[in-house]
């Protein structure tokens, strides 16, 4: 069932936030208008970005420590999968979370747990006693911790921007991540592991830190304001007139605890924990599961990551020498950059771009078009691969700010982070799916029908489902609130 939104649940610039620190938002000013975004989303984007860029390093090193170790092509299969397994495992625990506490809480705890297990694995692969089985695990552990951040941090957005400049946010958010996460990160995650094993690795615990002291920074959410009872009666009126309360009974002697309780948890509570847990997450699926627009832009998200899983996985057998493109780790780095080239173009103008071809028309036709850029990652010449890339950065970001925006402004605030992992489980829980069938087809039929089959899947769904039909944009003027209407 649904909540009632709490004060400190509320975005930031909506009456009843004293956060001195929230946007200007002029009533009427349009989308991308000129209205500052705020302290709180710069420190917020700092965080997202340093965490992305270690990311960006850190998922180059990995592929690139399992090669170190092995040239099998189940062997970087199994990494790939350990990698992108955990999006179809937390993603929606972490939703739960992102709506029970804090995102930015809940983003920081997240940070500080993958710290340690990927210290651990620079210290494992600078030593080379790092094994395949070992890289596989801590990569798993590693990608739980970051379903939590990522599923937060979109959740943690619409509280701090007004509605009318969702797309502009996100599209700042986005070029900037895009730079440091899929430019930068790449080609540091590759000249890292030129230079040395577990370098890489080195940066992303470094950066990780840096994530955790931006989230600190961020002004907390102010505590609910309780009105007092007015029909009550005064309490020392009722402790005048009330006749004395007999003693209360002596407590009973506490149960004996049994194996795996907690000290003082009472029998039957861990239960009930668990069946909140379920309660909650089934009320975001039902609402997912109702929007039609959803989940017809979910079929197409997945169609796409499930052919950029593919890619992605098969990719460094088929760019690094002795592979067709015949790279050194360094350029295979930066023929990984080219795909941020075309997004960091793409994110200062995709709120134009949007508003001139039409946020409808980008999400029909968007994604199918980037079938085309997977089929010619299968070329046999680095500069057509890198041009499909480019390509595919492009339309990759306008695609998905219109998709997201979309979606902040459109899923209720107390629903979000549940309908959101729900769509994130079904778009991100396929990639696990796309490393496993990349290992496999390139066995069966060889690396190239990798890149055919991935390329053919986003254009057929696209082609095959019909257009989005949208609906209004949530209105925050909720019931509990007699405040104006909010700008978000």
């Amino acid at each position: 069932m649904l909540t009632r939104r709490r004060a400190e649940d509320r975005p930031v610039g909506t009456v009843g936030t004293e956060d001195a620190d929230r946007p200007e938002d002029p009533g009427g000013a349009p989308a991308g208008g000129g209205a500052r975004l705020g302290r709180p989303f710069r420190l917020f984007q700092s965080a997202v970005v340093a965490s992305d860029l270690a990311d960006g390093i850190y998922k180059t090193a990995v592929p690139l420590l399992a090669l170190g170790i092995t040239r099998s092509a189940l062997g970087i299969t199994l990494v790939g999968l350990a990698v992108r397994l955990p999006w179809l495992i937390a993603i929606l625990p972490a939703g739960v979370a992102a709506d029970r506490y804090p995102p930015r809480t809940v983003m920081r705890w997240a940070s500080a747990v993958r710290l340690p297990m990927v210290a651990l694995l620079c210290a494992l692969a600078a030593t080379d006693r790092l094994t395949l089985w070992a890289l596989a695990l801590a990569a798993f552990l590693v990608g739980c911790a970051g379903s939590f951040v990522d599923v937060a941090a979109q959740s943690q957005l619409p509280r701090l921007v007004a509605k009318p400049h969702l797309a502009r946010a996100n599209a700042s958010l986005q070029s900037t991540q895009t730079f440091l996460a899929q430019l930068l990160g790449p080609a540091l995650g590759g000249y890292a592991a030129a230079v040395g094993a577990g370098g890489g690795l080195a940066a992303s615990v470094l950066l990780y830190l840096v994530t955790v002291w931006a989230l600190g920074l961020l002004p907390s959410p102010p505590p609910p304001r309780t009105v007092p009872s007015q029909t009550a009666p005064p309490q020392t009126v009722q402790a005048q007139t009330a006749p004395p309360e007999p003693a209360p009974p002596a407590p009973a002697a506490p149960p004996e605890q049994r194996p795996g309780e907690r000290s003082g948890e009472r029998p039957g509570e861990r239960p009930a924990r668990l069946r909140a847990l379920v309660r909650e997450l089934g009320e975001g699926l039902r609402y997912f599961r109702g929007r039609a627009d959803l989940l017809r832009l979910a079929a197409t998200a997945a169609a796409n990551n499930l052919a950029y899983a593919m890619c992605l996985t098969i990719l460094p057998l088929w760019a690094v020498a002795p592979g067709p493109l015949g790279l050194t780790t360094t350029g295979y780095g930066l023929l990984l950059t080219c795909l941020a080239v075309g997004s960091i173009a793409a994110g200062p103008t995709a709120g134009r771009v949007l508003r001139g071809v039409g946020e409808q028309r980008v999400m029909r036709f968007g994604a199918p078009l980037l079938g085309f850029c997977f089929l010619s990652a299968g070329a046999g010449s680095v500069a057509v691969v890198a041009s499909g890339f480019l390509c595919y950065g492009l339309l990759s970001t306008v695609w998905s700010v219109a998709v997201l925006s979309y979606r902040q402004a459109t899923i209720p605030t107390e629903l979000f982070g549940r309908v959101n992992a729900a769509y994130r489980w079904l778009t991100w829980g396929v990639i696990p799916l796309g490393a496993a069938l990349a290992g496999a087809l390139a066995a069966l039929a060889g690396t190239r029908w990798v890149f055919v089959v991935a390329g053919a899947l986003p254009i057929a769904v696209g082609v095959l489902l019909p257009p989005v039909r949208p609906v209004p944009a949530e209105d925050d003027t909720a019931e509990d609130s007699p405040a104006p209407p909010a700008t978000t």
